[in-house]
């Protein structure tokens, strides 16, 4: 089953449904587009000491590259002529999601690295303890807040809390450098709320989704 079957099984829509949706929902557009992609990958190789929370599969549906990359294609026709990309890598998908978002037509600005202090030891040679923020643009660069230039430094530290969840810091280094602009969250797990009062915009399955973002190739809904 496709991530979308999934959300929108979820949602109880049939394709009558969608469709109506579809007609009826303005699309708004937005500054900052933030995904934390569902990569394929397991949790690693057996280890005889962690029997259930190694080696096998993901607690969570996985999407293929392709899945990732319409889904982002779709997102960015919701991204104003100048918006930016914060997206989530591990090292094995780095090549991937930086080749992905190039070929989206994004250029790369940074990449943020985040330490996550602790972390699982691969074949059991060095632990690995970051994952990449990875921040493309589109156009031209959003101008950050003029009080937080140089505030920020490109490694972001904050102890891991559970697989796939991702840093609080995160969220507060983008809002802090772009308080008041449109936000758009794909693959959200929750609501957000930023730091000034102010609402994201999520998409998932896991979420009661702001937008409806997948359509058809004829542009009807899924």
């Amino acid at each position: 089953m496709k991530f979308e079957d999934i959300e929108f099984k979820k949602m109880g829509l049939t394709n009558k449904n969608r469709r109506e949706m579809s007609k009826d929902k303005t699309m708004k557009k937005y500054q900052i587009i933030y995904a934390d992609p569902p990569w394929k990958q397991a949790k690693g190789g057996k280890k005889s000491v962690r029997p259930k929370s190694s080696g096998g599969e993901l607690d969570y549906p996985t999407i293929s590259l392709e899945e990732i990359k319409s889904i982002l294609e779709k997102a960015k026709g919701l991204g104003e002529e100048n918006h930016n990309l914060f997206l989530w890598a591990i090292d094995k998908t780095l090549w991937d999601a930086e080749q992905m978002a190039k070929e989206l037509g994004y250029k790369l600005h940074a990449r943020m690295i985040w330490n996550k202090v602790t972390g699982i030891p691969a074949a059991f040679t060095i632990r690995f303890g970051h994952e990449y923020l990875l921040w493309f643009y589109q156009g031209k660069l959003l101008p950050i807040a003029k009080e937080e230039r140089g505030k920020w430094h490109s490694v972001l530290t904050e102890q891991a809390k559970r697989h796939s969840q991702k840093p609080e810091i995160a969220y507060q280094f983008i809002e802090s450098i772009y308080p008041s602009v449109s936000k758009l969250e794909l693959f959200a797990r929750k609501k957000r709320v930023t730091l000034f009062g102010e609402n994201w915009d999520v998409w998932g399955n896991e979420v009661e989704s702001d937008i409806e973002l997948l359509k058809s190739a004829k542009g009807k809904k899924l």
